[in-house]
């Protein structure tokens, strides 16, 4: 099976709440944006602070078992 790389794209049909269809449309308008884009800056947002809350947490770990905090 062959892997995808980062700069090929796959459409995705997704469903969403007029409600949230229209803060996703406001915040991609005043962001100067396509909803597409602003979909996909919010996704990576998510992942890219998820990865460093985890960072964060380990590193409070460690300072906690050293007793530096």
């Amino acid at each position: 099976m062959s892997s995808m790389a980062d700069d090929e794209q796959v459409k995705f049909v997704l469903r969403l709440s007029p409600t949230l269809h229209k803060k996703i449309k406001r915040s991609a308008r005043t962001n100067n944006t396509s909803m597409n884009k602003e979909i996909t800056n919010i996704l990576n947002e998510s992942f890219s602070r998820t990865s460093s809350d985890k960072l964060l947490k380990e590193l409070v770990t460690r300072l906690e078992k050293k007793k530096i905090i």
